[in-house]
């Protein structure tokens, strides 16, 4: 299996979908642009300025409607930079994947890493990934396009999952927002 850019940009943005802290810094800065505007707007008003007045209320609407439209492309231009800088050397080199009950084993052109099943906190699949996620903080990502017995795979993470008391997560309608 290889993984490109974009293998390592949805496995971004997936987690940061996920965790709570970039949740609320997203809908906070949304607020805050929104409830910005519409100070600046009664501010204004109170200045019987109303053409500005009206202006910034509009623009408040404006953000209000398109914030988070703009926010979604600012996180993903985000991400974006962050994988190319970070993973730039792990494009397209091809990685063996070999699991069982016990352990994982994945090897590249530059080393080989073995990981005790035990050692799984949650399995989450997409509609076009699987991500194993390690106590640790790494994540496995499994391309299921790229990866030819995917099902094969698929069964042996959901007994690992059952047998071990793991999370499996269905998230297969997942959509960058």
């Amino acid at each position: 299996m290889k993984l490109d850019e974009n293998d390592y940009l949805n496995y971004q943005l997936y987690t940061a979908s996920k965790t709570p802290r970039i949740k609320k810094a997203r809908i906070k800065s949304w607020v805050l642009a929104t409830v910005s505007f519409l100070c600046l707007s009664f501010l204004f008003f109170r200045s019987d300025n109303h053409t500005v007045g009206y202006y910034f209320l509009i623009v408040s609407g404006l953000s209000l409607v398109f914030f988070p439209l703009y926010s979604r492309w600012r996180y993903k231009r985000h991400f974006l930079a962050y994988t190319r800088d970070a993973f730039k050397n792990r494009y397209d080199e091809e990685v063996t994947l070999d699991i069982s009950a016990e352990v994982i084993r994945t090897k590249d052109k530059t080393s080989e890493v073995i990981i005790n099943t035990s050692e799984i906190e949650e399995i989450n699949e997409i509609k076009e990934y699987c991500f194993v996620k390690i106590k640790t903080g790494q994540s496995l990502i499994i391309s299921k396009s790229k990866t030819e017995n995917f099902e094969e795979i698929k069964g042996i993470l959901q007994n690992i999952a059952n047998t071990k008391g793991i999370k499996y997560n269905l998230d297969l309608d997942w959509k960058w927002r």
